[in-house]
Parts: C-alpha cells; structure tokens; sequence
C-alpha cells in the first residue's frame, strides 16, 4: 500500500507536499486540522502519516498518541518541522513517532524519507490528483480570470499564437519534474535542463528558445549568477525573462537581481504557475 496523509496548517505547504508525493507516484492525501483527519481516517488505512509538529488547535507529537490510543493506527507516524533536530529526536523519542523529516531537506527530503520508510509506490495504480486546498475568498474579488482544466489559471498567449516556453534550470531532477507537472497542467511548454551546455543549446534554437528562464541560483554544474548575466548580456535574449528560483537568503536574491541584471525571483516553495503567468502577462492586462 502506497497511501499517505500529510497534516499540516500550511495550505501551500500541504499542497506542494501532497503534489510531490503524487508526483513520486504516491497516493497522497492532505488534512488541515483535527477534522479533516478524522475524516480521512474513516476512508481506508494509510501506510505512513506525516505530522507537522507545531500547529495552532494541536501538536504533531501529541497526535501521535491519540492515534495510536484513541485511534488504534497501525500507520508509520513520522514528525515534520522545521525546529531543531535534537529537540525533533527528543520529540519522536517521548511521543512513540516512528520517524521524523526536517522540513529543511525540503520536498527531496520528505520523498527521501517516505520512501526510506514504506519502500517506493506500488506500480501501475493510478494516482488521483490532490484535492485543490481552500483558501480564503477575498474582500472584493476581481473579475475571475480565464481558467483552464482544474480551475488552474491559463498560461497567456505567446507571441504566434503558441504556448509559452519555460525552461527550468536546475540540477535537482525531482525538483525540476514537479515545477514541470505543475506548469504544463498551466498551459505551458516547458524545457529542462541541468546544466549550463543543455540550457544555452535549448536558448539557442528559435524553436525552443524559451520566454522565461526559472534558474535555480546555486548548483554544482551551474553558476546562476553567470548564467543570468550570460543571458541579459546578449542582445539575441532581449526577450528572455530571467526568474531565480531559490532558497537563498531574500537580500542575496536581490543582490543577485541588481548586478546580474534578473528579472525578479521566486522561492522554490512558490506555487509556479500562478507566479509565472503573472510575470508573462502582456503590459496592462488584467
């Protein structure tokens, strides 16, 4: 059985969890509160349960025991946080978790030790998509925009009618896999590449010269910061935006921005699409 539920308050953290584990070809499935959870535990069992620690109506380590006491779950309970991991270890060790994951590995970290945990997904079993997270409506709505499937909205015309091109510079395939799943169910045609030599072949072609670059900022093949001035020195790219994708610091990202000559940027943990077809959209429109 390859079934997970995530809990945590975070509604783009949970969504971006259960879209990774989806992705890695679990069936993921996320809970907000204390409700929900019940909820989903009459459903069917799950093999591993993943709590984060801290949450306003209750703690991940004293879910814990009322799921094992109360609830009589047999799943692997494992702690999500982002505190330290001595007082993680001392957490799992008084609640009886089986396992913790620092929310500072990341999405590669939670896949990591899911699989570490429950072994990878069974095969062919078809993976429903994650339930999309409420949030709240706004004061005054502006007029909805054009939408495509799901309710996702839809990428901007290109230039020629087609699609707009995206490509992904990043040496983290996983990273990289989920950031596409995400875009092209947006309406976008997107490129991949790891390293430096991929990416400039990809700009150099008309055909898959792209529109935006999302470039991560520090990998091992990759300079981010020379790769972005390679991009806006050549007047051949006048056209390219740049957007760094990272986890770096905000006053090194702006840094970076100002002498590299980027666009702007966008944390890793950024719902892509919504961001990316904002900074595509044509001058003026809504």
């Amino acid at each position: 059985m390859s079934r997970v539920l995530v809990i945590d308050d975070s509604p783009m953290l949970l969504e971006l969890t259960v879209r990774a584990l989806t992705a890695a070809g679990y069936e993921a499935i996320g809970a907000p509160d204390l409700a929900t959870l019940n909820q989903k535990l009459t459903e069917g069992p799950f093999a591993l349960i993943l709590m984060d620690v801290n949450m306003p109506e209750m703690f991940g380590d004293d879910v814990v025991e009322y799921l094992r006491t109360v609830k009589g779950v047999t799943s692997k309970l494992v702690l999500y946080s982002d505190i330290s991991e001595q007082e993680l270890e001392a957490k799992v060790k008084n609640s009886g978790a089986d396992g913790y994951i620092l929310k500072s590995g990341g999405l590669e970290g939670v896949l990591g030790g899911v699989m570490g945990m429950i072994g990878a997904p069974a095969l062919n079993i078809p993976v429903p998509a994650p339930a999309p997270v409420a949030a709240p409506a706004p004061a005054a709505a502006p007029a909805a925009p054009a939408t495509g499937s799901g309710g996702l909205p839809k990428a901007p015309m290109a230039a020629g009618g087609r699609k707009p091109r995206i490509l992904i510079v990043d040496d983290s395939e996983m990273t990289a896999r989920i950031i596409e799943a995400d875009l092209v169910s947006k309406g976008f045609e997107v490129h991949v590449a790891d390293t430096a030599d991929k990416a400039t072949k990809i700009i150099l072609k008309k055909q898959t010269r792209p529109d935006l670059v999302l470039l991560d900022v520090r990998m091992p093949n990759v300079n981010g910061e020379q790769f972005c001035r390679f991009i806006k020195s050549n007047s051949l790219f006048k056209g390219i935006k740049v957007l760094l994708c990272s986890g770096e610091n905000v006053e090194e990202l702006q840094r970076i921005c100002r002498e590299a000559g980027a666009d702007g940027y966008i944390p890793k943990d950024a719902v892509m699409g919504n961001l990316v077809a904002k900074e595509l959209m044509p001058p003026g429109a809504e």
